[in-house]
């Protein structure tokens, strides 16, 4: 016996409220569309929760917008996904922005990433399949997966199209299907709610990865799309007393710290900062403001994940090519969303010992959610005569964890 899931919730906001005075006005009749789709998005209590809510909740909140939890309805994601193309201020989330999709809403994010995998019952299939070509695929409807399946070479006609991840989940289980393609961290909550055996349940492959927007009607007032962008955006670099972005606070309640598909070298982040400690010792001033202006190769054109960032011996933020805006902050006493004191460390251990490593919790620029990161630190003097701690991390990828 399979537990029913409840579809899509439909959040309808019949107004806002001007708290400390409006920047952007939401659009009149605005309404958002999402699923249950955990931990991203899904009702707790008769009320909307999940990361992407709380993150599109906290922006309009940061606008001067209440969105009211009121008159919460369910559909399907299919009709959701219609719905918002076809119906003006709409926008349904969290939606993967794909190359398919690019042309058909406005978008707002990126919210978080998710890898796209198969998901299996039958451990058989782990020995004997030597490629995708023939494998059985159950896929939501207009969902990303469906896609993510014929990019891993599945024919169209062994792709069989299902509403809800109930019906996904029941085809494994009675052998109809011998995959289900899905985001996995939302696939991994609603087969623990759903399935009667989830230790039968396995990931196969990972197939690749999707990027999670909010995704409204082309018709929508676009200054209101852009003033939201810009506010989630200062949510991502913006840092409260703790050192911690609202963004980071946000994902930290839903998601472990990811790993990253590709990273660079740790002799790579090396060589940046030996060549930084270079050129400060040559001309601190004129490198400083080099970084500032986030100039390679202090900020990578190709991996903007890769920049150079400088404290000083009061673990002061000197310069900062990631986030030019945190030069004069102090993060002293100031640490991660797991409470590490990762500045503090930096200088105390480049005053003891010269040079360093060490490693966190942080957002990383060229993606969205939390990651390990991994920094290497340097004691420099520099031409000014002041001494510098210069830094420079990576994203440990997957095979590394």
């Amino acid at each position: 016996m399979m537990k029913h899931l409840t579809g899509v919730l439909f959040i309808t906001c019949l107004f806002f409220i001007p708290v400390f005075g409006t920047a952007a006005e939401m659009p009149p009749g605005m309404y958002f569309i999402t699923e249950e789709y955990p931990p991203l998005n899904y009702v707790q209590d008769n009320i909307p929760a999940g990361l992407s809510t709380d993150l599109l909740i906290e922006a309009l909140g940061r606008m001067n917008i209440e969105l009211s939890p009121d008159n919460i309805t369910v559909m399907a994601w299919s009709d959701g996904y219609q719905k918002t193309r076809s119906q003006n201020n709409t926008a349904i989330f969290s939606t993967a922005r794909t190359p398919e999709r690019e042309n058909l809403f406005s978008w707002v994010g990126p919210l978080v990433e998710d890898p796209m995998v198969f998901y299996a019952t039958n451990r058989s299939l782990e020995t004997r399949r030597p490629d995708n070509g023939n494998i059985r695929v159950v896929a939501i409807k207009d969902d990303i997966g469906e896609i993510a399946a014929r990019d891993a070479g599945v024919s169209a006609d062994h792709i069989f199209i299902v509403l809800t991840p109930s019906e996904a989940i029941s085809r494994l289980v009675d052998g109809t299907s011998d995959v289900w393609v899905y985001a996995q961290h939302p696939g991994e909550k609603l087969i623990q709610t759903l399935a009667e055996n989830v230790s039968s349940f396995y990931v196969l492959d990972e197939l690749a990865r999707s990027r999670y927007y909010i995704a409204f009607n082309n018709q929508t007032e676009p200054t209101f799309v852009r003033a939201l962008q810009d506010e989630l955006d200062r949510m991502k670099t913006g840092r409260d007393d703790d050192g911690i972005s609202p963004y980071e606070r946000i994902i930290a309640k839903y998601i472990s710290p990811a790993c990253t598909e590709k990273s660079q070298t740790r002799e790579t982040i090396t060589r940046l900062v030996n060549l930084t400690a270079d050129a400060l010792e040559r001309d601190a001033p004129g490198t400083i403001a080099d970084i500032q202006s986030s100039l390679h190769p202090y900020k990578d054109r190709i991996d903007p994940g890769q920049y150079v960032f400088i404290y000083d011996t009061d673990t002061r933020i000197v310069a900062d090519a990631g986030n030019p805006s945190l030069a004069g902050t102090s993060f002293a006493g100031k640490g991660d969303v797991s409470g590490k004191k990762y500045s503090d460390e930096i200088v105390s251990g480049a005053l003891a010992n010269g040079t360093g490593i060490i490693t966190y919790i942080f957002s990383n620029p060229a993606q969205s959610g939390l990651y390990n990161k991994e920094t290497v630190y340097s004691l420099v003097n520099g031409s000014d005569n002041r001494q510098y701690i210069v830094c420079a991390g990576r994203y440990p990828g997957c095979n590394e964890m």
